[in-house]
Parts: structure tokens; sequence; C-alpha cells
């Protein structure tokens, strides 16, 4: 039996939904990107609207996106997100949390002009955790990497000085 998708609390690190664009009309195809970041083997990667299942694409080994096609429309309006899933060595089926919801609202009236001059609006939700504990953690590793680096070049020259006034001692 599978877990439900968009209503499970997850195992693994959320993906990221990308949407590609800043501002759109209505009929317009719009592509939403989910983006894995992790090293664990994807067997799906699964889209949610308004924590329904809205669309499961399987990968391949070694993929780590897909892409949701959506025309928008009234009817498209929703709070999307994403996440994968992937099976455990015992043949168990484990997920994701979801990325961080990504809300697309689009502004239709009844007269037809009004609605061909109608425009997307979205806001991102703030996220609790997820991608900025992320993306914060790899700044902070980064941050090490080089505090590291500084410090082993700071050595290496400590060491040069020190073999230098050796070799000028000797000399004397």
């Amino acid at each position: 039996m599978e877990p439900e998708t968009c209503s499970s609390p997850g195992d693994f690190p959320p993906p990221a939904l990308f949407p590609n664009f800043s501002s759109a009309q209505e009929g317009d195809l719009i592509l939403a990107r989910c983006v894995v970041f992790s090293h664990v083997p994807v067997t799906h990667i699964f889209f949610c609207k308004n924590g329904v299942e809205l669309a499961k694409h399987p990968v391949g080994k070694g993929q780590f996106t897909s892409t949701l096609t959506i025309w928008l429309s009234v009817e498209s309006s929703g709070t999307y997100s994403c996440g994968y899933q992937r099976r455990s060595s015992l043949g168990q089926i484990l997920l994701s949390r979801l990325s961080v919801p990504w809300v697309l609202t689009t502004k239709g009236e009844k007269d037809d002009q009004v609605k061909r001059n109608s425009t997307v609006a979205t806001s991102p939700e703030l996220p609790a955790e997820g991608l900025g504990v992320s993306i914060s953690l790899a700044m902070a590793v980064l941050l090490l990497l080089a505090l590291a680096l500084s410090l082993h070049l700071l050595l290496q020259i400590g060491k040069r000085v020190q073999l230098a006034r050796l070799k000028s001692f000797m000399l004397r």
C-alpha cells in the first residue's frame, strides 16, 4: 500500500519547486520544475495542488528533476508543491517532505475582455524549514571550507618562513 504523497510528513529533505515565469496572462503555458537536492536514488517525482496529488512522474536512474505543465486559467489557481519517492532496500515506498508551497492566483472576471487582460500573481510562502535551512547549511559548510583552506595556507607560509630562518642561521 502506497503512503499518501501529499499529506505524509516525509522521511527525506524536501525538493524545490521553481516556476518559470514572473508574470503571465490567462491562457499562457507555464512550467513548474521540481528539483531534488539529494543523493538518494529517486523513483518518482510527484506534484500536489491544494494537498491532492496532481501528477506523478517516474524518473530514471540519475534523474533528479521533473516538470509540471500548467495552462493558466481560473481553475489553475491553487497551492502547488512537489515531492519525491524512493524504495527502501526492503521494497518499502519512502517519501520526501514537500517543497515550499507555491501559490498561484489568477484574477478572472466574467467579461471576456477583462479575462484576456487578467494577470497571474505568485507568492511563495515563507518556509519554516526546508530550502532555507538547506541554503543556510550549505553556506556554513562553504564558510568552514574557506576557513580551513585559509588556515592551511597560513600554516604552509609559516613553515616556509621558519625554514628560511633556519637556513640563514645555519649559514652564519
